[in-house]
């Protein structure tokens, strides 16, 4: 009997820790470590690359800018002369007159000119420097009336768009008959444009010196290109700037006129630039005007 108690109070003892043990609280998990913000980044900086980054893009390169199309600037023909500058009564002396087709009087560029510097000194020798970037496309030597010269040829696609919507390339037809001369002696033409595209050409009159350059070279805008003189047809020292619109690629040995000693191709050539027509010229301040950068 007491065998059976003591048998009996175990079970009752076991059944209840079972019991107490289904009735105690499940032990509560830790709380969620706490998020640790992001480090802020500077202002244009970017994030660390991590091991998942994406591969670099394989998209195209953007366009170019105008400046990596390398178009030309524009600078000033005289060192020291802003662009601003050349406007002034102080230095332009003789305007832009163009002629009746065909004619050689008037004026087809402009003359710039002091008389005195601020110094007491005369412009002669004062630095002529490029307007643009460009090649050379004529080296003439002390003759009539350009005395020491150089042409400067600038191809259409070194104009920025601007500039070429600013300048009278719409109003020149490379198909266009040329113009016979009127008032001046002048061998046959006998002229082929060399290219059916177009250009600026810059001319540089009665400088000081032979300039030291070859047909073919080029120069960059700014680049000294020869000194202010009094050569050819000049009573005094000053630079007669002209532009014009041509057709592309064309170069010249030589041009003179209004001189016993001047050869047949030196007058076709002089002829050919001033009266055919080939050559239009037009007021340069219009291409001194544009902005300085493209």
């Amino acid at each position: 009997m007491r065998e059976m108690r003591n048998r009996l109070h175990s079970i009752f003892s076991l059944a209840a820790l079972i019991v107490l043990a289904a009735c105690a609280p499940t032990a509560a998990a830790p709380p969620p470590a706490t998020p640790v913000p992001a480090r802020p980044t500077l202002s244009g900086a970017a994030p660390s690359p991590t091991a998942s980054a994406r591969p670099h893009s394989t998209l195209p390169e953007p366009s170019p800018t105008p400046a990596e199309q390398n178009y030309t600037p524009i600078c000033s023909p005289l060192e020291g002369e802003s662009l601003a500058d050349l406007t002034s009564p102080d230095l332009l002396k003789n305007p832009f007159q163009p002629p009746r087709p065909g004619d050689d009087g008037g004026h087809f560029g402009v003359d710039f000119a002091y008389w005195t510097a601020a110094d007491g000194s005369a412009m002669l020798g004062l630095p002529v420097r490029a307007a643009l970037d460009a090649t050379i496309a004529a080296v003439v030597e002390e003759r009539m009336p350009y005395g020491n010269m150089l042409i400067l040829e600038t191809s259409i696609e070194q104009l920025p768009p601007a500039w070429r919507a600013a300048l009278p390339f719409q109003g020149y037809d490379l198909s266009a008959p040329l113009q016979p001369p009127l008032s001046l002696t002048c061998p046959d033409y006998d002229f082929t444009p060399p290219s059916g595209a177009l250009s600026i050409y810059t001319l540089y009159a009665h400088l000081q010196n032979r300039p030291a350059f070859r047909v073919g070279d080029s120069v960059a805008c700014g680049e000294e290109i020869g000194r202010v003189g009094s050569t050819g047809k000049s009573v005094n020292a000053h630079l007669h700037f002209e532009s014009r619109i041509g057709p592309s690629g064309v170069t010249f040995s030589s041009l003179a006129h209004y001189d016993t000693s001047a050869s047949v191709e030196e007058m076709r050539n002089y002829c050919l630039w001033r009266l055919s027509g080939a050559f239009q010229a037009f007021d340069p301040l219009l291409l001194l005007e544009l902005p300085a950068a493209p």
